[in-house]
């Protein structure tokens, strides 16, 4: 099924709880962590993780099942432990509540939406010997969204955006599509302080967002 742009929501965390200790993460096909009593964790709140593994390190992730203190990942496979080595998991959480964390940026023009980066880097392989080149992929390249915002510094997310950009620290994406799915990120925000100027046009105000860990994608 395709889906369409319009209708997408994008929205910046603007609420974060306390920093919580994660004591244990299983290696599973939905990874488990073991928070700190008093987390408050809900299911579908979002959690932003600083672990140990450097694959999740930084990411942002969605709490599926809530049991007492265990918190299951929502489609974090840490099931391979050359990339997920076992007990070297902790560390711990910022909870991003899923009703009131979040802050809906508005007046995003469509014609002003474009991300780029995320391809596959290779390195070359061929041997003297060789009669065809032989390449293996290695990292991808960094990933960033632009956004294009009508210019209206009395927005609710304004000061959000500006206060992320401000930190140099990166600060959570959501991006809600017309079908429903979701895609979740952590990244470091840029806006322009001066807007885009131009005869016979609206003011237009242009913001940068660097993705500083690996996205999540969710199907609803």
């Amino acid at each position: 099924m395709r889906t369409l742009t319009s209708g997408t929501i994008f929205a910046i965390a603007s609420t974060y709880g306390a920093s919580v200790t994660m004591s244990a993460l299983t290696n599973a096909a939905e990874a488990v962590a073991t928070l700190g009593a008093s987390h408050g964790v809900v299911v579908g709140d979002y959690l932003e993780l600083t672990s140990g593994w450097g694959r999740l390190n930084g990411r942002i992730v969605r709490a599926k099942t809530v049991a007492t203190n265990d918190v299951t990942l929502e489609g974090i496979n840490t099931v391979a432990t050359a990339n997920f080595p076992a007990g070297q998991g902790i560390g711990s959480i910022r909870r991003i509540a899923a009703a009131t964390g979040w802050t809906n940026l508005s007046q995003v023009r469509a014609d002003g939406i474009s991300s780029s980066g995320g391809e596959q880097q290779f390195i070359d392989l061929t041997e003297v010997d060789d009669e065809d080149s032989r390449e293996a992929p290695t990292i991808r390249s960094p990933q960033r969204l632009n956004l294009i915002t009508h210019d209206d510094i009395t927005l609710p997310w304004y000061a959000t955006v500006l206060a992320a950009d401000n930190a140099k620290t990166p600060v959570g994406l959501l991006i809600t599509f017309r079908n429903g799915s979701k895609l979740v990120a952590n990244a470091t925000w840029s806006i322009a302080r001066v807007p885009q100027i131009g005869g016979n046009d609206v003011l237009k105000t242009p913001i940068s967002l660097a993705f500083s860990a690996q996205p999540v994608r969710y199907a609803t």
